[in-house]
Formats: structure tokens, C-alpha cells, sequence
């Protein structure tokens, strides 16, 4: 795979990806960009090159999509991350190398479970329903409800409302999720959580003041870089 595919056939994938989208994947709510023309956006050129390769069944490498990207819309980064396609429900297999290959027929498990647990939140009216969503686990560490934490000896799980982002409203479902006693009490109102119960953020100072010196002194440097004197 040496010589870029032409314009003309990336269009032609471009519009029959679209017509498979509306067959197979636009129930699913996978996202497909918003374009006419293949070469619109980052997200339609990837796709288009990926379709285009998996009707041949080879693989495509992500600086290969990045060299068309350069020629065909000169303004995006040189190094296009291809893998966030997942994001939108796309179902993509990778050797872990940089190499893609699409499958256009079914969105991606992972999406699937994460809208799953979306519409399972919203129709929620009580925790338990919400604990129902997440399997009766606690979405940071995955112990089941009920039974004994390995981590604590015999002490059984029991499932709390933890909550996505302390900052925002306590009574939102989407802000909600299950904790184990152990987790909830281990990460306070400290952090941010992602969708699926993992901390991505700090939400107060608490972890900063606990930090080493070290690392105090790392965060100092960057806030400073940051602000670059605002407030002075």
C-alpha cells in the first residue's frame, strides 16, 4: 500500500458507507459525520479510507489515512488518531501497531454498553435501577453487590451513590453512579469519574495537599505556565 487512492474513489466509498450507515448502523445512533464530500472533515476522510480498504480486505495503517489527510485537507495535524472513531460506534480492529481495519455492519460492543447504560440511566427511577444498569457493581472496581470484597476479607459489598462529579447537581441520573463502600470512601468528593467509573480528574484540592513534594512542585510549575500571572 505505497500510492494514495484517488479522489474519485474515496468519494465513491464515502457514498456507499452512507447507504450501509443508514442500513445498519444509523439505529444504533453511531455517529456519521455530517458531510457531502469526503474530504469535508478528519472523521469522513478516515472512514472513507477505511471502507475503501475493507471492501479490498487489507489493513490500513494510521500514518497511511494521516498522508491522505495531508494531501486532501493541508490544515489537519499530521498524526490523526484514527482510533477515536470507536467513540462514535464505529467498529474498528487494530493490531495494537497502528493498523485499522473497518467493519461497516456492526457498531462497536463497547458503544453499544455505553449507550445501553445511557438509556438505563435516564429511564431510572430509583437507585436500584440505576445499580441494575452497572450489574449490580460498583463502577469503579467492579465488586459485586452482596458479595464478600477480597480486598477487605469477609466484609460483603454494599453498593452507594457515588457520584460522577461532585461539582454537579447530586440528583442528576447521569451524574450517579454505584460505589462500593470502599471506593466511595476511599475517593470522597476528591475526583472525576468517566462513564465507566474510572477517576480522569481532580475535583478538589485533597489529593494535591496528600501529594509528595515532589509532585507538588511539578503542579506548581505547570499551574504557574498555566495562568502565566492572571490574577497578579
Amino acid at each position: 500500500m505505497y500510492d494514495l487512492p484517488s479522489r474519485s474513489a474515496l468519494q465513491k466509498a464515502w457514498e456507499d458507507l452512507q447507504e450501509i450507515h443508514a442500513q445498519y448502523l444509523a439505529k444504533y445512533r453511531v455517529k456519521l459525520p455530517p458531510a457531502i464530500q469526503y474530504d469535508e472533515q478528519a472523521r469522513s476522510i478516515w472512514l472513507s479510507v477505511l471502507f475503501h480498504y475493507q471492501d479490498q480486505g487489507q489493513d490500513v495503517h494510521k500514518n497511511f489515512i494521516s498522508a491522505v489527510c495531508q494531501r486532501d485537507y493541508p490544515g489537519l495535524a499530521p498524526d490523526q488518531q484514527v482510533r477515536h472513531l470507536k467513540r462514535d460506534g464505529w467498529k474498528l480492529h487494530n493490531d495494537g501497531k497502528g493498523n485499522h481495519r473497518l467493519d461497516p455492519f456492526q457498531p462497536s460492543l463497547e458503544y453499544l454498553n455505553t449507550e445501553y447504560r445511557k438509556d438505563g440511566l435516564l429511564a431510572a427511577k430509583s437507585f436500584d435501577d440505576i445499580k441494575r444498569t452497572f450489574g449490580y457493581s460498583c463502577a469503579t472496581c467492579g465488586a459485586r453487590e452482596g458479595w464478600p470484597d477480597p480486598r477487605y476479607g469477609e466484609d460483603k459489598v454494599r453498593l452507594q451513590r457515588g457520584h460522577r462529579d461532585p461539582a454537579k447537581p447530586a440528583n442528576d441520573k447521569l451524574n450517579i453512579i454505584p460505589q462500593c463502600q470502599f471506593c466511595n470512601r476511599a475517593y470522597r468528593g476528591d475526583f472525576v469519574f468517566d462513564e465507566k467509573g474510572r477517576a480522569w480528574a481532580v475535583a478538589d484540592i485533597g489529593p494535591v495537599q496528600r501529594a509528595s513534594t515532589d509532585v507538588k512542585k511539578k503542579l506548581l510549575q505547570f499551574l504557574r505556565g498555566l495562568f502565566n500571572g492572571v490574577g497578579k
